[in-house]
């Protein structure tokens, strides 16, 4: 049997072309190359507040897509310190729900905001600070439109995420020896929600 899983963003329009293959790759390093992973459309939250509602991640995830084995939401973290300390209650409360099923749900914020990863894994000028990047909460409208312009790719749809994302994610090392916070925090949880039905693949 496939090993399912679903990635759960704020919005899926531009995000999917980044979280789909960040989290193929992750679930790659974690033991489970073949995992078969999509990304969530329906619903669309259209936002954190909504995709941070347990009840909406309950009926209308969950409860709609029974044949997933793993739920990872991600969404930004936007500068917001307690936003960690919320994902955890909600990763904790629908856990549990899935107690003796073998199904797991992770839920983790992009620091600071998820187009951080497409920056991660490319060369980036001299001048940038990569604790400026970090730390900016706006970053997709400061750094990686910035970037774009660079790359020619500001004309591309969602100014070419999907092709900044694949050059990125050759760089996986740099992605995560420049993202631990959120990248190594959704690998070291992923690598045991993997596991989680023995005998998949």
């Amino acid at each position: 049997m496939s090993y399912k899983v679903l990635v759960i963003p704020e919005d899926f329009t531009k995000d999917e072309h980044i979280l789909k293959p960040l989290a193929e790759r992750i679930l790659q390093e974690s033991g489970k190359p073949n995992a078969k992973v999509a990304v969530c459309r329906d619903p669309n939250f259209g936002g954190i507040g909504e995709a941070l509602k347990t009840e909406r991640l309950r009926q209308e995830v969950i409860a709609r897509y029974p044949m997933v084995d793993l739920f990872i939401l991600v969404v930004d973290r936007d500068g917001v310190a307690g936003r960690e300390t919320a994902l955890g209650q909600i990763e904790a409360t629908l856990q549990g729900e899935f107690a003796g099923s073998g199904r797991r749900f992770v839920a983790g914020a992009a620091w600071q905001e998820v187009e951080v990863f497409i920056l991660a894994g490319h060369d980036l000028p001299s001048d940038w600070s990569w604790q400026e990047i970090r730390a900016d909460p706006d970053v997709k409208n400061t750094y990686f439109q910035r970037l774009a312009a660079t790359k020619n790719t500001s004309q591309l749809p969602h100014q070419g995420r999907k092709k900044l994302m694949a050059q990125a994610i050759q760089n996986w090392g740099r992605i995560k020896s420049r993202c631990p916070e959120d990248i190594g925090s959704l690998l070291s949880r992923l690598a045991t929600a993997a596991q989680a039905r023995h005998g998949s693949s």
